[in-house]
């Protein structure tokens, strides 16, 4: 996909650099050049100058720099041919291209050609399925109402289980490499050699991560079998045009109905988008599962300044919602929160109430102080005058976060107007808590928020295999990647000891909140009897040599030796795991005469999984 070069300079010069950089930031004339803050790093004073007679830009503090196609390709994260046709369209300048030819112009523009190319592999797939497979990818779909119309319009498609098959479909086209194809992250090179690789997503349903231009980045993969024992969802890992600190799933296809209802509809996941979508709400969007970041705000600003947060009601969504309002407030934008029962989703509500009575849910949007006070309430905790007074400065610590200094004052106004609180008073407290920084830090909050509890009764029991034991030990002592492999890869009905289960619920919650893991915070979280004991006494325990890192017998034999335990230490607690689960299964069943053939698979395997 070539582009004459004499039709780039015509471009070029139809687009005043000047006038393209003015239409993304603010940019002031001084002298004969031009200043403004470089949107490529975190810039407090003007460091990015704007030639106008050289149709350049340079920013001396972090060196970014090019012309206006590097602009655009730097700002919006598109590759070259991309920034070309914006600029030609924006000119009126016409562009003629084969659309049988992929992009291979430059790393990024292959990368998305290779996404796209698996994106149609995926979606052909679901057409192409046969007995068991099918089955089970029509029953999913069918159960989460997801229709022909709604898989079409989000590119679902379905990678076969099986190690190779877009591996081999890659090679059937033969256009890219398999080191071009594995930069993607599709398939992943086998550790103990130079040449084979396998495929990342297998027996999943996908979906495809699409920029605000309409680009596939990358994809998730949604769990379809039980003895999968990744984690529910697995994404593409980050490349050179996929980071999910700057991709919002759905915005592509959100974008112009919120600019028209000059509002978004911020929620959790792909699934949230997709029910929305299909219910005629197309001005939604998902964080995808990652905490709400700057650049994501960033990108959201671009097209309304007005945020209704719709997260779960659970503890992780609660949390999430608060780390979104002190971000959102903080980035200068207004924020509402639609509330939802507890337990319930936007699929579950509108499935179970209609329609109507989400949108009234839209009606009934709250601000973020009735939101939070709201959970104070429940907790019976704005009674005593020590109760409000925590609450008040929780509430002064979100109101310090926002910028506007008109804002700040109203919201002041309504919070002593509903608590019956001099103005004066609370307006000095906001001024206390500036001058001192505090805005940087947090207020405590007294809440302890709801939690989703194990449902059913949990065996108690499980012999002399003490796997709960060690998988606590592995939380409190892991390193990065053997925590990180636990988040995604630990089922929690394979642990059989209700107090471990409980524990390990909280530690999950907080890793997956807050990015690492403090004991004393969940300590804080334990209510039932013994759990605070338990955690704390395998938290000061001696630990054995098996589990240090290989680094010495000085180390090994030294009681004051510090454990690491590593992703081996993790992979190898799961698959222990796995093993017991597949061993109680064909304990079950080893006395039905017709469940044989069953019982000799389980049994291959395990043995299987006892030679890796």
């Amino acid at each position: 996909m070539l582009i004459p070069h004499d039709k780039i300079s015509e471009i070029a010069q139809a687009n005043d650099i000047i006038e393209v950089i003015s239409g993304y930031i603010q940019v002031k004339k001084r002298g004969n050049s031009y200043l403004a803050l470089c949107p490529f790093h975190q810039d407090k004073n003007p460091s990015l100058h704007i030639s106008q007679q050289k149709q350049v830009y340079h920013c001396f503090s972090c060196k970014a720099g090019g012309n206006v196609f590097s602009f655009i390709e730097n700002y919006e994260h598109v590759t070259f041919i991309d920034a070309v046709k914006k600029l030609a369209e924006k000119a009126g300048i016409a562009l003629v291209f084969d659309s049988n030819s992929p992009d291979t112009s430059s790393e990024k523009s292959r990368l998305y050609e290779i996404n796209k190319s698996a994106a149609i592999y995926f979606r052909n797939n679901i057409n192409d399925l046969k007995s068991s497979e099918k089955e089970l990818v029509t029953g999913y779909l069918d159960s989460r109402g997801l229709d022909k119309k709604t898989v079409n319009k989000f590119g679902i498609g379905y990678s076969y289980k099986s190690w190779d098959g877009l591996l081999h479909h890659f090679t059937e086209e033969d256009i890219f490499t398999p080191e071009e194809v594995e930069k993607s992250g599709l398939i992943i090179k086998k550790e103990d050699s130079k040449n084979t690789y396998y495929d990342r997503f297998r027996g999943r349903l996908m979906f495809p991560i699409f920029n605000e231009y309409d680009k596939i980045v990358g994809f998730g993969g949604r769990k379809l079998y039980e003895d999968d024992l990744g984690g529910k969802y697995i994404n593409s890992p980050e490349s050179k045009v996929y980071s999910k600190s700057r991709i919002l799933y759905g915005l592509n296809f959100a974008k112009e109905k919120i600019r028209y209802y000059d509002y978004v509809i911020l929620v959790e996941g792909y699934m949230d988008v997709i029910a929305l979508y299909k219910n005629e709400i197309e001005n939604a969007v998902a964080s995808s599962g990652t905490a709400l970041t700057e650049e994501q705000t960033r990108l959201l600003s671009r097209y309304t300044k007005n945020v209704y947060l719709l997260f779960d009601s659970d503890m992780a969504g609660i949390k999430a919602a608060k780390r979104g309002i002190e971000l959102l407030l903080e980035t200068g934008f207004d924020i509402s929160i639609i509330s939802l029962p507890f337990g319930e989703d936007p699929d579950s509500y509108i499935k179970n109430n209609g329609k109507k009575e989400f949108d009234k849910r839209i009606q009934e949007r709250m601000s973020f102080i009735n939101f939070i006070a709201e959970y104070y309430r429940k907790e019976n905790k704005l009674e005593s005058v020590e109760e409000k007074t925590i609450f008040i400065k929780e509430m002064i610590g979100y109101i310090a976060k926002i910028p506007d200094r008109i804002k700040r004052s109203l919201f002041i106004k309504e919070i002593s107007g509903e608590y019956k609180l001099n103005e004066s008073l609370l307006t000095d407290e906001l001024n206390k808590f500036l001058r001192s920084g505090k805005n940087n830090s947090f207020p405590k909050s007294s809440l302890s928020l709801p939690e989703k509890k194990p449902e059913g009764s949990v065996k108690t029991a499980f012999g002399n295999n003490n796997f709960e034991s060690e998988l606590l030990e592995l939380f409190i002592h892991g390193n990065d990647e053997a925590l990180a492999y636990l988040e995604n890869n630990l089922h929690t009905e394979y642990i059989k000891d209700r107090k471990i289960l409980s524990i390990t619920e909280k530690i999950l919650d907080e890793l997956i909140n807050h990015g690492s893991l403090d004991i004393s915070a969940v300590i804080n979280e334990l209510k039932e009897d013994g759990e605070k004991e338990i955690l704390s006494r395998i938290s000061n325990s001696r630990y054995e040599a098996s589990y240090l890192e290989k680094s010495g017998s000085d180390n090994l034999l030294s009681q004051s030796a510090n454990p690491v335990y590593t992703i081996k230490n993790a992979e190898d607690l799961v698959k222990k795991f796995r093993i017991r689960e597949l061993e109680i299964k064909r304990s079950e069943i080893r006395s039905d005469p017709g469940k044989m053939l069953e019982v000799f698979e389980i049994t291959k395997e395990i043995n299987e999984l006892m030679k890796n």
